[in-house]
């Protein structure tokens, strides 16, 4: 496996919104600002082929979006959060287990 794909993706990002999406076999990541499409579809399917070595997913779609840190104020205190880039990756074949359901 590639170091630069480990280093590409930080983290999935878990929100209600992304949940939806992953019944519709799109997955939402945090990546690193100086990844492209093309990185990203290599890293997320060496992904799939190191957790999951059965699953038959293929990533088909790529869409990045940058995200700008927008200034939060606290009294006289504010913080300012780092610019980031998620990407959101439409997998066809098998469903992944990254939003675990409790039932």
């Amino acid at each position: 496996m590639n170091i630069r794909h480990t280093q590409i993706i930080l983290r999935p990002i878990v929100t209600e919104k992304s949940a939806q999406m992953s019944m519709l076999n799109q997955y939402v990541f945090e990546v690193t600002k100086d990844a492209n499409k093309i990185e990203i579809a290599q890293a997320v399917e060496q992904l799939i082929k190191d957790i999951y070595p059965k699953s038959k997913s293929k990533v088909t779609a790529v869409n990045t979006s940058a995200i700008r840190g927008r200034f939060r104020s606290k009294k006289r205190h504010g913080a300012h959060p780092k610019d980031s880039k998620k990407a959101i990756v439409t997998i066809s074949g098998d469903p992944l287990d990254i939003y675990q359901t409790a039932e």
